[in-house]
């Protein structure tokens, strides 16, 4: 070497290495030696300048809030990250159940079925001696079978999410429309389905409980609902309405 040969501290310099000179992120040897070659140069001077200038624009701009249905996709994802993953039943184990359930009958169904993690509900078989071939009928119901509502205390209503969370029971309200009546009669506008929704006891009564995105990331809105008097023209019917947002 020579001597007179250009390193990449000596100018001209390029954009990338003025825009790190700016923002910091050189290394104090490197910056103690190219920044006062930089304001020595009007040019180089001129973009730091320029770079303040765009900062401080930046920096003056409104807040812009985030999209409430990017919010509601957060709420989502959040609300079944805190479910519980189902439990795993093996095969041996879902045969067993089955064999005491049906019999001898239904082992291509309920084999198939526990290899995929679906659970059978069987309903229970009226005695159908007396009747005549082809008048058995299938008892079935779109409502699921459940325990006591779990109970709940007035102003302690966020212990409760974790368990509502996990069920999408209407209970006494039936569907998705009749919730939606009585959410509008408080004059809460949401029609999206409920993160969770269940029956629960609130001195000794029964109401439904359903958890609604809160508008904000990690923010859950719980409306308590009395299912024999809400209504899209009743805002009495809605017992509670608040927002929390869970500790994790």
């Amino acid at each position: 070497m020579t001597g007179t040969e250009r390193t990449p501290l000596d100018p001209p310099w390029s954009l990338d290495l003025l825009a790190d000179l700016h923002a910091g992120v050189l290394d104090e040897r490197t910056e103690a030696e190219l920044r006062p070659r930089v304001m020595a140069d009007p040019d180089a001077r001129a973009v730091l300048e320029a770079l303040d200038a765009t900062v401080m624009d930046l920096h003056n701009l409104p807040p812009i809030p985030m999209p409430r249905e990017v919010a509601d996709r957060i709420d989502a994802a959040l609300a079944a990250e805190a479910r519980p993953a189902a439990p795993v039943v093996s095969l041996d184990e879902a045969r067993k159940r089955r064999n005491r359930r049906l019999g001898l009958g239904g082992g291509v169904l309920a084999a198939a079925a526990a290899a995929i993690g679906i659970a059978l509900v069987v309903a229970p078989q009226n005695n159908t001696a007396d009747q005549p071939p082809g008048a058995q009928q299938t008892q079935t119901s779109d409502k699921p079978v459940s325990g006591p509502p779990l109970a709940v205390k007035e102003g302690e209503f966020a212990a409760a999410v974790p368990e509502v969370l996990k069920a999408q029971n209407y209970g006494p309200l039936d569907n998705q429309d009749r919730l939606a009546g009585c959410l509008k009669g408080g004059g809460i506008t949401s029609t999206a389905k409920p993160l969770g929704i269940s029956p629960v006891s609130l001195k000794g009564k029964t109401a439904v409980m359903a958890i609604l995105p809160g508008g904000a990331p990690g923010q859950f809105r719980i409306v308590v609902l009395d299912p024999d008097t809400c209504g899209p023209d009743n805002p009495q019917g809605v017992i509670a309405d608040t927002t929390i947002k869970p500790t994790r």
